[in-house]
């Protein structure tokens, strides 16, 4: 369907949705809005203005704080407001105070609301754009603002994508400031296909990896443009997402706008409730959500427990974690997420204060405790008759017969609602699921109400698949003793230093390839990613940490586990190595303040968990806040995310949930050339954790059974190669070189065994682009699972043994990656613009390490020979060693050589002076091309070449005094008439702005 019919029909449906299309306000300039704005702004605070309108004066000081809004987390708190009423402070003109409402979150499809949807509206002042004007397609106004941007695109996916480029382009031309800055979230839609994704607050977290297609309550997708309509932009299904279903993030100044499953999940449990109030009963068992450990539990939780915590007949939240050290990381997180006037009803509590605060008189409140101290509290005569809901975190954990059956019985008018990752199941003998469960967690909290496996996260691009990888320590045993078994042997084994070192070393062996980002140029960008490495036991945290200490002192490692205070045999020696871990590490990273804490082990853990996570103050990219490696016995494991951890190293056995908790550290989504899997590396007993990893993705990518009676139902089972091709496990590396075998042939049949050359003709360029693109990718992908370009691989068969036969990727090292790259960029400039797809992160590298993905010295070298001996070899073996450039700094050097050969340069070069030659030659190829230009303008060429001098990118000629001066010259010099004049200032700054 054509764009503009397809913007048609769209409009016709919103108006069946319920909003307004209006045409007198479509294809206006930006500021017919903003005074439509200050219409809709009279009319709402009629009651409070007696009469008498914003002024001119009034609304600018309205507008004045409406460009202090500097990202969508600033625009969805002035939205909301306090209460529920977004308003904007003002001193009128008598000098009165008046607060001006300009929305109301409540008031969905309420008498206060109006929607309105506009079409082609023109932006003819941006800021930082470089066309004079831009044009988008539709915007969606509540009360005149507009809080939804939507893009529509013909069917061709490129396109689709172009639309996310399009968007991005938007926001660095400053089109979201201004009354766009309340813009919410963004659309992309076709006929047959829907995304949406919250606005992001700067110009490189645009990131495709956060845009979200939408399913249905049935778990279907919906693509059709026309139901996503009716599903996600109706109302007030639109105003509750711009509202209800956006998460502000005060740790990053960042929003997040939930996913479908988040959003029936949390209806889910809302008309659960309602369903008791409806038939004036309470029941105890609520029901339980599982959702994939990834997938983002802690933000649907908090959004559950505030709407309940907003409910009239809910008197207080308990929100109960299994672990002390998780009740502050979730208190943080929630106040990250909570609006300004709710935080101070969230509150960290221990028994006592839990008494209090349960007896608290004013509104209600979300109380966080473990349920360790719940537990206690109850234990000392803790009782409670109110109508309270408790929701458990990490429910598999949380709840255990004994506990769980204390609590109920004192808190009796209390519902239950579970949250996890990993729910306990009963075993399934038909499909060969098997646990070692003899409760389940539907008997705890009753009937399951929603459902997204890590197979539904994995397939919508919410989590990563695992690339897992066994390690076999070779250690001989000399002069078996009979009294000793094998496991007794196999005990000592793993409790050895001999092994230990082995472990140690063989992370060292692989640490830059694990810890390094994308290949880009050449290059991969080294410590872009952590890891963690998990072990059995306290003595083994603290052993492994020594041997690093000792082994690798480069890196900065940490160490944790929780302190024990029993004084049992050993406790206090490993009491004390925590403490010397602790002021090693406060010494490595200079925080001083973590030894002057309450509790400097807890203090000690809150920042390790900010340093892997990158969150404030460790956000701001500086290599002295990196940490490398955590060593960890059970800390950590469940309930903490970093996208920036891509690896877990396990020398400690686990089964079922706890091994997928313990894995799924890794999966957390990053750019997909960085991070295609989440990796793991086993240690011990290789076989038997490999049976254990395959029964543990069995039960949660299909599940066990909730009840006993379940066994006997029938449905498919799960087998290894189905989580391949699900992609969540990794596929060998020998089965993906023999898939990428036929593409990498043909991109050399159209650039050349050396990917020398560029394609010729516009129908080769597009198919080289689209399939080379394509293939970087992949072998991207394989790099990260640290295949070693034109290394030699064993081809495995299904059951992951060698075969005999080797295979190799018949690109031999990252220099010729390099050049694939290079003439990927050079042949996507030569399609026309609208055909071109995104290679940014392509033309990053190479703008990034230009100077890097070529030994410049050793160009230096060849160079400075080729003066010396100007012989056909000589000049080939430079023409070679530049391939990996792009096709212009290939001509600089090019030209240089031409110099050398006629003998106008005779001086060997340093690599300073390589460089300033290579400057000359830009500048004189830029003057060359300005002369061209003013030649087919017919002006006079030095007079442009002046004009260029005082050019700055960025800047029109309005900002620009010296260049609009000088331009006037050049038009009254040249007789342009004053349409003439204005044509030739468009196409001057456009063709200033190319270079």
């Amino acid at each position: 369907m054509a764009e503009a019919k397809f913007e048609a029909a769209l409009i016709k449906k919103l108006e069946a949705e319920g909003w307004t299309y209006r045409k007198e306000l479509s294809y206006v300039p930006i500021k017919v809005l903003e005074g439509h704005w200050r219409e809709v702004l009279n009319e709402n605070n009629a009651y409070k203005l007696n009469g008498k309108p914003l002024s001119d004066v009034e609304f600018g000081l309205v507008m004045q704080e409406v460009q202090r809004i500097k990202t969508p987390y600033d625009a969805q708190l002035l939205l909301v407001g306090a209460g529920g009423v977004g308003s904007i402070p003002i001193t009128r003109d008598d000098g009165s105070n008046l607060e001006v409402e300009i929305f109301y979150e409540d008031d969905v499809a309420g008498g206060r609301s109006r929607y309105e949807v506009v079409s082609q509206v023109i932006f003819d002042e941006l800021p930082h754009g470089l066309a004079s004007k831009r044009i988008i397609d539709l915007a969606l106004l509540i009360n005149g603002i507009p809080v939804a941007h939507i893009e529509e695109k013909d069917e061709h996916l490129q396109n689709q994508w172009g639309a996310f480029e399009q968007l991005k382009g938007y926001h660095g031309e400053g089109l979201y400031e201004g009354l766009f800055a309340f813009v919410q979230v963004q659309f992309i839609l076709s006929q047959h296909s829907a995304n949406y994704f919250a606005r992001p607050n700067r110009l490189e977290n645009y990131n495709k990896t956060f845009v979200f297609g939408w399913r249905d309550e049935q778990q279907k997708d919906i693509t059709d443009a026309f139901v996503f309509a009716h599903q996600v932009l109706g109302i007030p299904a639109l105003h509750r997402l711009v509202t209800v279903n956006m998460i502000p993030d005060a740790s990053n100044s960042n929003l997040m706008v939930m996913r479908s499953y988040q959003i029936q999940a949390t209806r889910a449990i809302l008309q659960r409730m309602k369903e008791m109030e409806h038939n004036d009963y309470i029941q105890k068992e609520g029901g339980y959500i599982w959702h994939t450990t990834g997938s983002g539990k802690t933000v649907t939780s908090f959004k559950v427990a505030q709407l309940l915590a907003a409910a009239p007949k809910v008197k207080n939240v308990l929100f109960i974690v299994d672990r002390v050290d998780l009740v502050d990381q979730t208190l943080e997180n929630f106040k990250d997420f909570a609006y300004i006037q709710f935080k101070n009803r969230i509150k960290k509590v221990n028994g006592r204060e839990l008494k209090r605060e349960l007896s608290h008189k004013g509104a209600s409140q979300i109380l966080l405790i473990s349920v360790q101290g719940l537990t206690k509290a109850v234990k000392n005569g803790l009782k409670n008759t109110d109508r309270n809901v408790i929701i458990m975190d990490e429910a598999h954990r949380s709840a255990n017969g004994e506990s769980v059956q204390l609590i109920k019985g004192a808190f009796q008018k209390t519902t239950w609602f579970g949250f996890t990752g990993t729910p306990n199941f009963y075993s399934d003998e038909i499909n060969d699921v098997q646990t070692t469960r003899d409760i389940s967690t539907h008997d705890i909290f009753g009937k399951r109400l929603h459902t997204y496996t890590i197979k539904d996260a994995i397939g919508d691009g919410n989590v990563l698949g695992f690339d897992i990888t066994y390690f076999n320590p070779t250690i001989e045993i000399e002069a078996l003793d009979e009294k000793y078994s094998e496991k007794d042997y196999e005990k000592e084994v793993y409790q050895s230093h001999v092994y230990r070192e082995q472990v140690v070393q063989d992370i060292l062996n692989h640490w830059d390839k694990t810890s390094s980002g994308a290949l880009n140029a050449g290059k991969r960008e080294k410590n872009v990613f952590q890891a963690m490495l998990a072990v059995s036991g306290k003595q083994a945290v603290v052993h492994y940490y020594n041997l690093f200490k000792e082994k690798a002192p480069h890196l900065r490692v940490a160490m944790t586990f929780s302190r024990d205070e029993s004084n049992q045999p050993g406790t206090k020696e490993q009491n004390e190595a925590l403490k010397k871990a602790i002021k090693e590490y406060s010494s490595c990273f200079n925080v001083p303040s973590l030894l002057n804490a309450q509790d400097p082990a807890r203090a000690y853990m809150i920042d390790i968990t900010k340093r892997l996570a990158r969150k404030k103050p460790y956000n701001q990219g500086k290599d002295e806040d990196r940490l490398d490696l955590v060593i960890v016995s059970d800390q950590l494991l469940t309930g903490f995310d970093s996208k920036y951890i891509n690896m877990i190293y396990m020398d400690k056995q686990l089964r079922e949930g706890m091994l997928i908790q313990a894995m799924s550290r890794t999966n957390r989504t990053f750019h997909l050339n960085s991070k295609p899997h989440g990796k793991v590396r086993f240690y011990r007993q290789g076989e038997q954790m490999k049976s254990f990893v395959e029964n543990a993705l069995r039960i949660y990518t299909r599940g066990g059974n909730d009840t006993l009676q379940e066994a006997d139902e029938d449905s498919k089972n799960e087998d290894i190669q189905s989580l391949k091709d699900e992609h969540i496990l990794a596929e060998p590396q020998s089965y993906q070189i023999q898939k990428l075998t036929p593409a990498v042939q043909e991109l050399k049949a159209f650039a050349g065994e050396d990917f020398s050359q560029i394609p010729r003709g516009e129908k080769d360029l597009k198919q080289f682009v689209r399939l080379g693109l394509e293939t970087q990718n992949k072998i991207q992908q394989l790099v990260q699972q640290g295949y070693e370009l034109g290394s030699e691989i064993d081809l495995l068969d299904a059951q992951g043994e060698a075969t005999g036969e080797k295979v190799r990727l018949d690109i031999s090292s990252f220099e010729e990656f390099g050049a694939l790259q290079a003439r990927l960029n050079d042949a996507r400039e030569k399609l026309p613009e609208e055909e071109r797809p995104d290679l940014t992160e392509i033309r990053v590298g190479l703008s990034l390490y230009d100077h890097e993905i070529i030994d410049y010295d050793w160009l230096v070298d060849l160079l400075n020979l080729f003066m010396y001996q100007k012989t056909p070899e000589n000049k080939a073996s430079i023409e070679k060693h530049i391939l990996p450039l792009d096709e212009m700094s290939q001509q600089e050097i090019k030209d240089i050589i031409v110099d050398i050969e006629s003998g106008e340069i005779k001086e060997h070069f340093t690599k300073a002076t390589l460089e300033d030659q290579r400057k000359h030659k830009r500048s004189d190829r830029q003057e060359l091309k300005i002369r061209r230009w003013a030649a087919n303008q017919k002006v006079n060429g030095n007079r442009i070449v002046q004009a260029f001098d005082l050019f700055l990118p960025g800047h029109s000629l309005v900002d620009n005094s010296q260049l609009s001066a000088l331009v006037s010259e050049i038009e009254a010099e040249e007789n342009l008439s004053f349409f003439g004049a204005s044509e030739f200032e468009t196409a001057l700054m456009s063709f200033f702005n190319s270079l």
